[in-house]
Parts: C-alpha cells; sequence; structure tokens
C-alpha cells in the first residue's frame, strides 16, 4: 500500500517545478503524504521515508535520485530530450499514478554495478563507469582483468563498463550491443581503441573487474553515470562488480523494450 511519496524534480526547470506541485496535489487528494526533495541533496531515501519516488525529469535526473535511493519503487515522469527509463508523459502521469494507487503495477528490477576506488566505494551506478583521459586529446594505456586474470592490455581513449540498463547509453553509442534486459551481464566497451580488431565483451553478471593505467599513457578520470568522481592514477585499479541494491523501477504498461529502443534511438529494429 502506498501511503508516502517522495517527489524529485529536474534542476531549473520551471516545467518540472510546476508538474511537481500538480502531481503533488493529485496524490495529497488521495490522501497520499508528500514531500518535495531536491535531487542535488545526499539524504538516504529509503522505505521508511517514502514507499514511491516520482521523479520529474530525464534519464540524467533519475540517475542523480537513484544514488540516494534504498529499494524504493521510482516512476519517472518524463521532462527532457529522452526519458528512456520514463514510465509516464506529463499528460498521462496522473492516470498511471491511479493505476498505481490502485494496485495495476509491478516492479521492474534493474541490476547496478559497484565501483571501489582506493579503498573508497562510489555509489552505485546504474548506466556505465567510465575511465576516460584526464587530458583532451591524450590516449590511455589500459590493464582490464576479470577475477584477477588479464583480459585486455592496450590502448584507447578510455574504457566503458556498462550495466544492461546502460547498454542502450553511451555503451551504444560506442559502438556497444543492444542488451535485452532479461539478462544479466555486464558490457564492456573500448572508447577509440589504438587496435581495431577490439570488440565489445559481454561478461557473467558475477565477474570481479579490475581497470588499471599504466605510465606508458595518460592518467585518468572516473566518470559514474555522467558524474566525474575521482582522478585515476597509474597503478591503483577502479574495482567493479554487482552492487547487492538492484535500482526499482514502478511500471504499468507491458513491457517492450524494443518499442522503446526505436522510439528513443531511432534504430530500425523492423522493417
Amino acid at each position: 500500500m502506498i501511503s508516502r511519496a517522495t517527489i524529485i524534480r529536474k534542476p531549473n526547470s520551471p516545467e518540472a517545478e510546476a508538474i511537481s506541485k500538480d502531481l503533488g496535489n493529485f496524490l495529497l487528494s488521495r490522501k497520499i503524504n508528500v514531500e518535495y526533495e531536491d535531487v542535488l541533496r545526499d539524504s538516504l531515501i529509503d522505505k521508511a521515508r517514502a514507499d514511491l519516488i516520482i521523479v520529474v525529469g530525464g534519464d540524467g535526473t533519475i540517475m542523480r535520485a537513484l544514488r540516494r535511493t534504498s529499494s524504493v519503487p521510482l516512476l519517472g515522469v518524463k521532462v527532457g530530450a529522452l526519458g528512456f527509463l520514463c514510465e509516464s508523459t506529463p499528460e498521462d502521469a496522473k492516470q498511471v499514478l491511479e493505476k498505481i494507487l490502485s494496485g495495476n503495477y509491478y516492479l521492474d528490477f534493474r541490476t547496478r554495478l559497484s565501483i571501489h576506488y582506493k579503498g573508497k566505494r562510489f555509489y552505485d551506478v546504474t548506466n556505465e563507469a567510465v575511465v576516460a583521459s584526464s587530458k583532451p586529446a591524450r590516449i590511455l594505456s589500459i590493464l582490464l582483468s576479470k577475477d584477477k586474470t588479464t583480459i585486455y592490455r592496450g590502448k584507447a581513449d578510455g574504457i566503458i563498463v556498462s550495466t544492461t540498463t546502460g547498454s542502450t547509453a553511451y555503451a551504444l553509442s560506442a559502438g556497444g550491443a543492444i542488451i535485452d534486459p532479461a539478462l544479466e551481464v555486464m558490457e564492456v566497451v573500448l572508447i577509440c581503441p589504438l587496435s581495431t580488431g577490439v570488440r565489445p565483451l559481454i561478461l557473467p553478471i558475477s565477474s570481479n573487474l579490475e581497470i588499471s593505467l599504466l605510465p606508458e599513457g595518460s592518467q585518468g578520470i572516473l566518470v559514474l553515470d555522467g558524474d566525474e568522481v575521482s582522478s585515476v592514477d597509474y597503478g591503483s585499479p577502479v574495482v567493479i562488480s554487482r552492487s547487492e541494491n538492484p535500482a526499482v523501477f514502478i511500471r504499468v504498461n507491458p513491457p517492450d523494450f524494443y518499442r522503446r529502443v526505436r522510439e528513443k534511438t531511432r534504430i530500425p529494429l523492423e522493417v
């Protein structure tokens, strides 16, 4: 039963602010307690605070909101350019909420990745972790290992480690595969590798990856779901593994991943 909702909106967007207030008033009329949160705050939103999180914005706002959630279902209302992860538009948001409040919904669990560097654990990523050069136009020398076994050593502009969810984001733009969300895997995509024969790798989600930078290339930066979080020095590996905390999306529409891909990416998956 849903009795408490937290609404997070896209920052600096009058449209998102107006929609958030309208949806908040709608929920209050249904006797649902509502609180509004700034997406840039750091406080945790867990099941002790909310039964539902509504994010009014696009995929970037959803990514930031997910950093602060623990097992609370999230509904995305699209205000932005893409909104691949959004379930609703502003026009049908109240109808979607009526279905949710009536219990006509299902939960969509998406695996995230846990990221460690120099003993620090960063927030879990929903889309991808990227190691890129800290200097424009400088190439990295990368050592990639899986479960302590080296699987790649070479030069590239960067490396992407993507979740299944992130396969339609940066990884796809860099030449990666479209991965069905029913599969629990991680994908490794080299960005502009020096060796032309290098192709993306699909690895078991149980893999433990380590990415180290070698001195014959540039130093790097670590970017998680689009935001830079740390510099990356030579010889200190970025460690990536499956997180125990999945992202949870609340859905009311029948699952149709390939329709979303066609609509959002304009890739012709049918003729």
